[in-house]
């Protein structure tokens, strides 16, 4: 009785997801529209760091600062929800949160 009621459980179990798992952030283009630019899909921006001097954004594992280099493109902005990335004529904005974004904010 009790392994049985154990195996239900740990069935249910399965299929919730894990709370502390974080939300994946996604490219939002600003310029034009996504399957023109494959290349903005290797961007992914991972944390922002806003207090206690220069702005910081991690993106794809490595800190940048305004002014830096990010493949062909430019930090230009960062602020506490999104980073602006310019070059190659176009102008990218990368969210930490899309998931949590409308349409009427972007």
């Amino acid at each position: 009785m009790v392994n049985s009621f154990l195996l239900l459980l740990l069935s249910a179990a399965a299929g919730l997801q894990d709370p502390t798992r974080p939300l994946t952030p996604m490219t939002v283009e600003t310029a034009r529209p996504r399957a023109q630019h494959p290349q903005q899909a290797r961007f992914r921006l991972q944390a922002i760091f806003t207090g206690g001097g220069r702005p910081s954004a991690i993106i794809d594992g490595r800190r940048y600062q305004t002014g830096d280099a990010v493949a062909n493109y430019r930090l230009v902005r960062i602020q506490p929800d999104h980073i602006l990335l310019e070059g190659q004529g176009e102008a990218l904005t990368l969210t930490l949160f899309p998931s949590l974004s409308t349409p009427s904010n972007q």
